[in-house]
Formats: structure tokens, C-alpha cells, sequence
């Protein structure tokens, strides 16, 4: 950009207000996992956790499936709802692990709840005798035999499928069920806000995240590893197997060929300043592989801090994140943040001039703010706020729009 023409401007401390402020740290952030049908929330709103506890199980292999008439009064044994409902005690198409699971705690007998915990996994522990008890309804966790999926079961025994029921059609419930369940630990520690099946888990969250533009993979922990980086970027031979278990930052942009390697080498999660479209939809494609094959495998995050403009990791954050090398973060997707326990970090200095350009043809770049150049007339015609630059390792000053910078806050 050049400058045409001068105009009279407000003095320095006006200029600083017209920059825009970003925020390095949100406090408290409030975090979500959502769920598909047939997955269920192992914890209650209130509920405090910590981090590695599980909230919900998800069911990979969920399809519909017919799990009969679920009368809560005929499985339960009441021979007058039956008679009301004009069928008999024992409904054939009622499930006989439905009738088992609503019974009263102590009609249970103690080697039946070890059987059905062998079958199907334990019993959820926050099931309580009036939510045994309460009627089916969409969201409800169901469990059912193989019979359901068209499967017999004549000469070998019966598997058990788990889900949530979904609706109810002319007395018979549907349900999106599957045979596999994977458990979902939490990232991080917090007080969980909302939890309901099939919808979400929303945990508000201890301590302080860095937030990000763009996330993709699944939720992951693990310790911050902050490598010498050349030229902003790190090379993809530098993500060997010394730093599996780590949250690697990568630099300026993440290539296909590091999260590829990352994957490999059992590292738990990338950080850079912007990543590409491309590299986001292999990440996705091998993710419905690996869920598709129904192999566990370690959860992997990925973060771009700006987007997918190539840009380097602005500097105040970088010194953040080294002050931080060694610890313990976690990586969200819902929404993109970094979380980790701020209490005991010192904060960078941050001067208060320090700015970065944001847009444009200077994106990325950082210096310090001397003073505002008031209205000028642009190349492209245009009449914008102009401010007065000048760029790290230059002697020279650049004059840009307001409306390109941006300034940091704490």
C-alpha cells in the first residue's frame, strides 16, 4: 500500500482503541462432546470430574434396530397393566433384558447383574431405582439381544446389543443399537452442566484455554512439547517416537505428511498457526476408517490458532506456550481451545504497543505501533484510518489500516 495524501488523526493513546484486541486467555471456558444416537452420557449435571473420567460411551457400530414393546407395568411383573394394555404377562416382543434391567434393585438376583455384566459391561452406576423404573423414552438407554438385528442365535449364543431407543411406532420402539461400546474419558477437570444421551455432554471447564480458529480429531491430553522450530515451521522427521504422548507444536502450518507421522507415532496432538482444507479432510477420511474398523486407537487433536491463512504463531503466544513446555494441556474441539491450568504459569510480558497485522498483504507480520497517520487515501482509492508501523528487523515504517491490526490482551 502507498500513501497518497495526509490527514489530520487522533493522538497515540486514541490510536491504541482503534486496534483491534484479541484474547490470548479465556478463563472457565465452557467445553462440549457431542453425541450421535446410541451413545449415552455416563455422568450428571453437577457432577464434578477430573481429568481421565469417564463421561459417555459411544457406540461405533449403532444401526436401528426393532426393540419391541417395552410396557413398563408388564416388565415389571404388574399383571393389571397387562390386562389393560388387552395382551399378555409376558409380551413376546418385549426384551428380556428390559424387563430385567427396570425390575426393583432387590428382585435382581446377584449372579443375574454378574451375567448381564459379563454380556453387556457393568451396570450404570448412576442408575437409580426411579429411573429403572420410569417409563421408555426417546434417549433411554435400551439393551437387547441379537434376535433384534435378524440374527437367531440357534447355534451359537446370542449376542447383546446396547443403544438408545429413538422413537416409538404403533406400540414398538425403535433403537439405534450397536454390539461395540467405546468409553470417552474427560480431557480435562470441571463441573459437568448438561448430559443427555445421544445429544451432549457440556463441561465447563477449570482453569484457563488459549483459543483457536480451527480444530479437528478428537479430544486429546497430553504433555506440551515446544521443539526448536526452523524458519517458524517444524520439519515432519522430527515427530519420531520420543514424543509419543506429546502435544507437539508444529509451526506456521501442518502438512499431511506430519499429521500422518504424528499419528503413526502414537503423538496425541498438533498445534499450529493455520492448517489447510486439504490436510482437514484426509484427517477426517482416516478417522471414518479407524472408526469404521472398530480398532481402539489413542485419541489424536488437532489446532490451528488463525485459520487457514498461512501465517506463523504470533509471538506472545508462542512465548505462552514455552512457558508452558512440560505441562499438562488438553485439546478441545468443541469449541478450538488449548486448556491447561494457568495458576501457577507466569505470564509473559506483553508490551502494550505490540501489534500484528492480521489481513492483507502484511498478514502474519508483527511490530510495534508508533503513531496514528489520521485518514488516508489508498492505492485501491479507499480513505481508512491509517496507523504508522514499524516491523520487527526493519528500520523503515509501514503505513497500514486500522482495520488490518491487531493488538493482544491477557
Amino acid at each position: 500500500m502507498s500513501v497518497v495524501e495526509r490527514r489530520s488523526g487522533p493522538d497515540f493513546a486514541s490510536a491504541l482503541a482503534h486496534v483491534a484486541t484479541r484474547r490470548i486467555l479465556v478463563f472457565s471456558p465452557t467445553i462440549h462432546f457431542r453425541l450421535s444416537p446410541g451413545d449415552r452420557a455416563l455422568v450428571a449435571p453437577g457432577d464434578s470430574v477430573s481429568t481421565g473420567t469417564p463421561i459417555a460411551e459411544r457406540t461405533p457400530d449403532a444401526e436401528s434396530v426393532d426393540a419391541g414393546r417395552l410396557d413398563i407395568e408388564a416388565a415389571s411383573g404388574k399383571n393389571g397393566g397387562a390386562a389393560r394394555a388387552g395382551r399378555p404377562t409376558q409380551d413376546a416382543g418385549t426384551s428380556a433384558l428390559w424387563r430385567e434391567g427396570r425390575l426393583e434393585a432387590g428382585e435382581i438376583l446377584p449372579e443375574k447383574r454378574s451375567q448381564m455384566a459379563t454380556k453387556v459391561g457393568p451396570w450404570p452406576s448412576g442408575t437409580a431405582r426411579h429411573e429403572r423404573r420410569r417409563p421408555p423414552e426417546p434417549g433411554k438407554w435400551w439393551v437387547g439381544g441379537g434376535e433384534r438385528r435378524g440374527k437367531s442365535g440357534k447355534n451359537r449364543p446370542v449376542p447383546r446389543v446396547g443403544g438408545t431407543l429413538l422413537f416409538e411406532k404403533q406400540g414398538r420402539w425403535r433403537a439405534a443399537a450397536g454390539e461395540h461400546h467405546q468409553i470417552v474419558e474427560s480431557p480435562v477437570a470441571g463441573i459437568v452442566r448438561e448430559a443427555r444421551n445421544s445429544v451432549e455432554v457440556t463441561i465447563e471447564a477449570a482453569g484457563a484455554a488459549i483459543p483457536g480458529a480451527i480444530a479437528a480429531g478428537e479430544p486429546s491430553r497430553g504433555y506440551l512439547d515446544v521443539p526448536r522450530l526452523t524458519d517458524g515451521e517444524l520439519w515432519a522427521s522430527a515427530l519420531d517416537v520420543g514424543r509419543a504422548g506429546a502435544i507437539v507444536v508444529a509451526g506456521s502450518r501442518i502438512s499431511a505428511q506430519a499429521i500422518s507421522r504424528a499419528r503413526a507415532m502414537s503423538i496425541r496432538g498438533l498445534i499450529a498457526g493455520s492448517v489447510g482444507q486439504g490436510e482437514l479432510r484426509d484427517l477426517e477420511a482416516s478417522e471414518l476408517r479407524q472408526k469404521a474398523s472398530l480398532a481402539p486407537s489413542v485419541p489424536f487433536g488437532l489446532i490451528a490458532l488463525d485459520g487457514h491463512q498461512r501465517r506463523p504463531i504470533a509471538t506472545p503466544v508462542l512465548a505462552l506456550l514455552a512457558a508452558l513446555s512440560g505441562r499438562e494441556v488438553a485439546i478441545v474441539t468443541d469449541p478450538p481451545l488449548l486448556i491447561f491450568d494457568v495458576s501457577e504459569v507466569p505470564l509473559p510480558e506483553l508490551p502494550p504497543d505490540w501489534i500484528r497485522v492480521r489481513s492483507g498483504i502484511h498478514a502474519g507480520r508483527e511490530g510495534r505501533l508508533l503513531d496514528t497517520a489520521g485518514l488516508y487515501r489508498f492505492r485501491s482509492g479507499v480513505h481508512l484510518e491509517a496507523a504508522i508501523v514499524r516491523f520487527v528487523d526493519e528500520t523503515d515504517t509501514t503505513i497500514l489500516p486500522f482495520a488490518d491490526l491487531e493488538r493482544f490482551i491477557f
